[in-house]
């Protein structure tokens, strides 16, 4: 179950939403983007569900509101046929999760789901530092990793990074920032596990990479 914001300009669409929710979720459900503002702002909800279309952009709106007060919480958002394009965009702004407004039960659920998880991913700093990068050279393993690559979207994009968190600072680990992950709504940074497994071994286990090639092919 999770605490849940929705808003909707359209009031059928808000209506069978609302239904969908009311079985698993905690939930207030309204019509318009300030008084959606206005909840959010007084319940902290863990997920905002949020309608977009090309004329009103609610979900542009919304997320910019959020980023400029830092509120956080995982948003999930439901677009209509004419705002398909402005996908990529939201991700930037910080969309977790988007689904067209023809969603079912089943994939609204499976959007907080996600969109809960890729917030969490993204909040949770690094994995630990594993075993191999913890007695191996850094520099010579990434090296090896950028030499192995087999993914067009990792290409000479590994690195070493340490990060500060609060007043710490985390240990080196070996990173790649991916540029096609955030498209599909999957956090950009991966680590060394997976750049040995997936991206220098079998890129067709990722996803996105997955999703990207089935798109070039039938464009």
């Amino acid at each position: 179950m999770a605490r849940i914001v929705l808003i909707h300009h359209d009031t059928p669409t808000l209506k069978r939403l609302a239904a969908y929710l009311q079985a698993a979720h905690e939930f207030l459900a309204v019509d318009n983007i300030i008084g959606g503002v206005k909840y959010v702002a007084r319940i902290k909800p863990e997920v905002i569900i949020v309608g977009h279309d090309a004329t009103r952009q609610n979900a542009a709106k919304l997320l910019t509101w959020m980023r400029d007060n830092r509120v956080k919480a995982a948003v999930v958002v439901i677009y209509s046929h004419d705002a398909a394009s402005t996908q990529p965009m939201l991700v930037k702004l910080g969309a977790k999760a988007l689904v067209p407004d023809s969603v079912t039960e089943q994939q609204l659920n499976e959007a907080i789901r996600t969109a809960q998880v890729v917030y969490a991913e993204q909040h949770a700093g690094p994995p630990p530092v594993c075993e191999e990068e913890q007695n191996g050279n850094l520099s010579m393993m990434e090296t090896q990793l950028n030499k192995q690559m087999k993914c067009f979207a990792g290409t000479n994009q590994v690195f070493i990074q340490s990060r500060l968190l609060g007043r710490v600072t985390t240990r080196p680990r070996i990173m790649l920032r991916c540029p096609i992950r955030p498209d599909y709504g999957m956090p950009r940074d991966i680590y060394y596990e997976y750049i040995r497994d997936v991206c220098c071994k079998n890129p067709m286990l990722c996803e996105a990479h997955r999703r990207f090639t089935a798109e070039r092919e039938s464009a």
